[in-house]
C-alpha cells in the first residue's frame, strides 16, 4: 500500500511583528519540504492568516507546528489548541529561546501535545509537559556559500548580532587589537567607543555573504534573560548562528560557555573554542599568517553542517520522535535520524 504524504501546518505562536526572529519558521518550512512531497505536504500559515481561517477553510493535518516563544502576552495558545483540534492534528511547539523565557513554560500546560525545546538543560525541565530537545540548524538555501580558497577575504574578523553587555564587554576588551585588524560588526546598539561597529540590522542574505568575506566569525552567546528566574537555567546548545555560520565557509571563533557545541561540531578541526578576548590575538595572527589552515577549517565545518544540522535533517528528527511516541503513524526508518529520547527532570 502506498503511504499518503503527511500534512503539516507551520505556524508562528505570535505574529510575525512582534517575533524578531520570524525567518526561522521559514527555514523550518523549506526544510520539512525538502524532504520530498512523497513525504510531506506542507502549509505554512502566519497567525494573522490563521486566525483568519473559518469552518470550511480549515484544512485536515496530520501536525500542527509551532515555531517561536512564548512569552508575549499576544501568543494565543489557546487559538492554536482549537486550530489543531479542527484539523484533528497533533500540536506540537518547537521553541527557540530557551532558557532566556523559560518561566513562561506553565503557559503550555494542556495545551502541547510535546514541545521541541532548542536548549538541552531547559528541555529537561518541563515537568509535566512532555518535551524533547532538538536544536535549530541552518538552511542551505539561504545560508550556503562556497569555500572558495582563490577568492580573497578582505575581513579578518566579523561578528554580527544585538550588542548585549557580555558582549560589548569582550569587544571592549579586544578592542585595541581589533582596530589593527581587518574587523566588522554590525547589529543593534553597539556603543560609539567600538569605532569598527555600525548599527546596521543585516538580511541573511547580506549576513552570509559578509560571513563568507571574513576568514575568523566571532561567535558570541546572550547573557540577557526575559523571565529565567525560577531555575536560572544556564545555556546549554549553541543557538542557530553556530551552524548558520558553518554554512557560510567562515571559521568560527565560538566563546564556550558550554562543551555541548563539541557533540555538533570538532574541536580546532570543524569549530574554534576561546574563552575570551585574551585569545583572539593567537586566531588573528594565524589569520593573517596561515590563511589557509582557517579554510580548512571552515570547509570541513561547512561539510559537517550539509551532513547533519540542516534544517532537512532536524524535520527527519522531529517526525521520528513523534512517531516513536505514537502521535503520527509509523513509518521505515529514515537514514541518518535516530530518534530522540524524550527528556526526563
Amino acid at each position: 500500500m502506498i503511504e499518503r504524504p503527511l500534512t503539516i501546518v507551520v505556524t508562528g505562536t505570535v505574529e510575525d511583528r512582534l517575533n524578531t526572529n520570524a525567518a526561522i519558521r521559514t527555514y523550518v518550512a523549506r526544510g520539512l519540504r525538502d524532504l520530498g512531497p512523497h513525504a510531506v505536504v506542507v502549509h505554512a500559515i502566519g497567525c494573522e492568516a490563521l486566525a483568519g481561517l473559518r469552518g470550511a477553510d480549515h484544512v485536515k493535518a496530520d501536525l500542527v507546528l509551532a515555531v517561536g516563544g512564548v512569552a508575549v502576552d499576544a501568543s494565543n495558545l489557546c487559538r492554536l489548541r482549537r486550530f489543531a483540534d479542527r484539523a484533528g492534528a497533533v500540536l506540537a511547539f518547537w521553541l527557540h529561546d530557551d532558557p532566556y523565557e523559560f518561566d513562561y513554560a506553565f503557559r503550555l500546560r494542556g495545551i502541547a501535545d510535546i514541545v521541541f525545546s532548542t536548549d538541552r538543560w531547559a528541555a529537561m525541565h518541563y515537568g509535566d509537559v512532555p518535551a524533547a530537545h532538538l536544536p535549530l540548524a541552518a538552511c542551505p538555501h539561504t545560508h550556503l556559500r562556497p569555500v572558495d580558497r582563490s577568492a580573497p577575504r578582505d575581513l579578518a574578523l566579523f561578528f554580527c548580532g544585538y550588542a548585549y553587555q557580555n558582549r560589548i564587554d569582550f569587544l571592549r576588551e579586544g578592542a585595541p587589537l581589533l582596530r589593527r585588524h581587518r574587523t566588522a560588526v554590525s547589529g543593534d546598539q553597539w556603543p560609539q567607543d567600538l569605532t569598527f561597529a555600525r548599527n546596521e540590522r543585516l538580511s541573511p542574505s547580506a549576513f552570509a555573504e559578509t560571513a563568507a568575506r571574513a576568514l575568523l566569525t566571532l561567535n558570541i552567546g546572550r547573557d540577557l534573560s526575559i523571565a529565567n528566574a525560577r531555575y536560572n537555567l544556564a545555556p546549554s546548545t549553541p543557538g542557530p548562528r553556530t551552524f548558520e555560520v558553518a554554512l557560510m565557509g567562515s571559521a568560527q571563533l565560538f566563546v564556550a560557555e558550554s562543551l555541548e557545541v563539541l557533540d555538533y561540531f570538532e574541536r580546532d578541526r570543524e569549530i574554534i573554542l576561546i574563552d575570551g578576548a585574551r585569545d583572539l590575538e593567537r586566531w588573528l595572527e594565524r589569520a593573517r599568517d596561515e590563511p589557509d589552515a582557517l579554510l580548512a577549517v571552515a570547509a570541513r565545518a561547512q561539510e559537517r553542517a550539509l551532513s547533519e544540522h540542516t534544517y532537512a535533517q532536524r524535520a527527519e528528527t522531529l517526525l521520528g520522535e513523534l512517531r516513536l511516541l505514537g502521535l503520527l503513524p509509523r513509518r521505515g526508518a529514515a537514514p541518518g535520524a535516530p530518534p530522540l529520547a524524550i527528556a526526563a527532570e
